[in-house]
């Protein structure tokens, strides 16, 4: 995937704009249907979008549009993410987890890749997106999730410092110092941590059930102790104080078993330092290890599983898509 992409209806034949469009929103963010009620003739947008070693950002803008993450899209794909949106122009409509919120200009919102989603977009709207791995932010904020789909005000205190630097972050993200630019993308990812920590939205938020209460629990129990090559279903149902059986129950209505999410989220977090230049002095073992991997070939298996290539191969792609001529480095 190139790191610097540009997408634009303008010269495509009328006919074919909202289908070219479907499949741009698809490749630049996640999976999902668009829909629209306008005429897909007339229909126009325009996406520029930067992609770096651990988040991407985007501007997107266009006519009226609907855009749904469904669960046969989550299905599909492996990856997890969060995205953000700020709003420069109109309006849109966030719906996520029975939660709605409108988005003025200069208004935010996080929303989930692992949960069904709906964006409503106005006509000529004009948006920021940063997407990033959920890891990123849930290690800096373990509760991120529950501020899906909620408001972030980002007219005035803290929450306009997180607006103004994401605007002028892609600025500065092209530094050709991979070190630099990693310190760079973590200092966007703390303050927008910062952001959602200080909303008032997430001061009095309050659980939708306790089953969702449990996931957070659990979820946050395994991405904290993903170094134990002990971690098992056992040690998370314990920690939460439930059976195995009902813990497993509860994660099935993700589409996931407990099993299986301990060792995705454990993939994801050695993929996430395979293509992190901080850890390029680190070999593969070493960093799988460091994970809790006790049986290397095993773990190769799922990695490629996973990821449709082997750990070194993942490794050499990203190096090789960082080192291009003219690219973001």
């Amino acid at each position: 995937m190139d790191p610097q992409t540009h997408y634009n209806t303008v010269n495509i034949p009328k006919k074919e704009r909202f289908g070219f469009w479907h499949e741009a929103v698809c490749d630049s963010y996640v999976r999902l249907d668009c829909t629209t009620g306008a005429d897909r003739r007339n229909f126009h947008g325009c996406i520029d979008i930067d992609r770096y070693s651990m988040l991407s950002i985007s501007n997107v803008q266009g006519s009226a549009h609907t855009v749904n993450r469904r669960n046969t899209d989550i299905r599909q794909e492996t990856d997890s993410c969060f995205l953000i949106s700020l709003q420069l122009t109109h309006t849109a409509v966030l719906s996520q987890f029975d939660q709605q919120t409108i988005l003025r200009p200069g208004d935010m919102a996080l929303y989930s890749s692992t949960a069904p989603y709906e964006l409503s977009l106005s006509d000529n709207f004009h948006q920021i997106v940063i997407q990033l791995p959920k890891k990123c932010l849930l290690d800096r904020l373990p509760t991120a999730e529950l501020m899906a789909a909620r408001l972030i005000d980002g007219q005035s205190g803290i929450g306009k410092l997180v607006r103004e630097n994401i605007i002028a972050f892609s600025d500065y993200a092209n530094e050709s110092t991979p070190s630099l630019q990693t310190l760079i993308q973590n200092t966007l990812i703390d303050l927008v941590a910062t952001g959602l920590a200080s909303s008032q939205e997430f001061r009095t938020i309050e659980l939708s059930s306790p089953e969702q209460h449990v996931l957070l629990r659990a979820k946050s129990f395994i991405r904290d102790n993903l170094h134990d090559h002990e971690l098992d279903r056992t040690k998370v149902a314990t920690h939460t104080g439930l059976s195995v059986r009902r813990l497993n129950a509860i994660f099935a209505k993700e589409d996931v078993s407990l099993s299986s999410y301990i060792r995705q989220t454990r993939l994801d977090a050695i993929a996430l330092e395979l293509r992190d230049p901080r850890f390029a002095q680190l070999s593969i073992s070493e960093i799988a290890i460091k994970h809790g991997t006790q049986n290397l070939q095993h773990f190769s298996t799922c990695f490629r599983n996973r990821f449709d290539c082997t750990p070194r191969a993942y490794r050499v792609q990203i190096a090789a898509q960082e080192q291009k001529p003219g690219t973001a480095a």
